[in-house]
C-alpha cells in the first residue's frame, strides 16, 4: 500500500471515474491507466473499455465533426496571442 498526493483537481477527476461508491481508487487507476507495455498491451486495454454508449458515439461524433469543420476554428493569425476565440465571435 502505497500514499500518493493529489490536487484537488486531480481527485475530482479521479472520483469522477468511479463507477460505485465501492469502487475503490486502486480500481479506477488499474481500469483507466493502462501498464506500460507493448502495442499488444494496448489494445487489450483499449478492448477493457468495451463498447461505448450511444451518447458516448455522439459525443465523439460531434467532437469529430466540430474538429474537422474549418469554421469552428478561426483565424489562428489575426488572434492575439494566449486568447483564443470565444464561441460566439466564431463565424456561422
Amino acid at each position: 500500500m502505497k500514499t500518493i498526493s493529489l490536487t484537488e483537481e486531480a481527485y475530482a477527476r479521479l472520483k469522477a471515474w468511479k463507477l460505485s461508491p465501492k469502487e475503490s481508487f486502486s480500481q479506477v487507476v488499474l481500469k483507466a491507466v493502462p501498464k506500460r507495455g507493448t502495442a499488444a498491451d494496448l489494445d487489450r486495454a483499449f478492448d477493457a473499455l468495451g463498447t461505448p454508449s450511444a451518447e458516448q458515439w455522439e459525443r465523439m461524433e460531434a467532437a469529430l465533426a466540430e474538429g474537422n469543420d474549418w469554421r469552428s476554428h478561426g483565424d489562428a493569425w489575426a488572434q492575439e496571442p494566449g486568447r483564443a476565440r470565444s464561441q460566439a465571435s466564431r463565424p456561422s
